[in-house]
């Protein structure tokens, strides 16, 4: 219809309105820093900031909703839906923006892997979203792919002879890391494998990852806006 809005599926991963990310006061001592009173810290030791609100209001798809990522990550879940990832014999499903080719949009170099903050996606919302949402819809890549491997994280860095903290990306064996509020996990991907979201191979009707067992898949959906997700590269040197 003439003059309606395409709506988009809103990633499981986004921020909402109704939402905000706090980072308590922060405490620096020679072991790392730490939050005045309750903390998001997990097994691995990283220090996570606090969401606050909840999923209603309008997206913000422009911001994430970092212990979801971490969650989506982790877990290889599906960044919209939340439930498994497509598999196959080649490995995980992972549905990318195309690059422009731009110092700050590269092509990407598989031969040496590549490093993303976009958790990977189900055959089913991987075709909804490529044929709603805007950026992908200007081009995207899909890729089986044979290993993701959790090699960094991204965040807020408090170094311990500066007053004010930095954006920073530090690999995941760091012992950098005791001075980061995390916000994302990264994976780095190798053994891709290119894959036309269109192929007749492809189941055609394929169940989403967080279908209910009457087959409904709870989805919300709102007027397209940008990616959540950063298309600069990532550098963990």
């Amino acid at each position: 219809m003439s003059g309606v809005s395409r709506l988009e599926p809103v990633p499981a991963v986004a921020l909402w309105s109704d939402q905000s990310i706090h980072i308590p006061t922060v405490c620096l001592d020679p072991a790392g820093i730490h939050h005045q009173g309750p903390e998001n810290r997990f097994e691995d030791g990283l220090l996570w900031p606090q969401v606050a609100g909840t999923p209603t209001g309008a997206p913000r798809y422009a911001e994430v909703n970092p212990l979801l990522q971490r969650v989506a990550m982790e877990g290889l879940l599906c960044q919209i839906g939340m439930g498994p990832a497509t598999r196959s014999p080649k490995g995980v499903l992972w549905l990318l923006h195309q690059p422009e080719g731009t110092r700050d949009d590269p092509v990407r170099d598989w031969a040496g892997g590549e490093n993303v903050l976009d958790p990977p996606v189900c055959l089913f919302h991987a075709r909804d979203a490529a044929g709603t949402c805007p950026e992908l819809r200007r081009g995207h890549e899909a890729f089986w792919v044979g290993d993701s491997e959790l090699v960094g994280v991204a965040g807020l860095y408090y170094p311990p002879d500066q007053a004010q903290p930095v954006d920073r990306t530090i690999p995941l064996d760091s012992p950098e890391t005791r001075f980061l509020v995390a916000t994302a996990l990264i994976r780095e991907l190798r053994n891709v494998s290119p894959v036309d979201l269109a192929d007749p191979l492809l189941p055609v009707d394929p169940v989403p990852c967080n279908a209910q067992p009457d087959g409904a898949a709870p989805m919300k959906r709102c007027p397209a806006r940008p990616s959540p997700f950063t298309s600069s590269p990532l550098d963990l040197n």
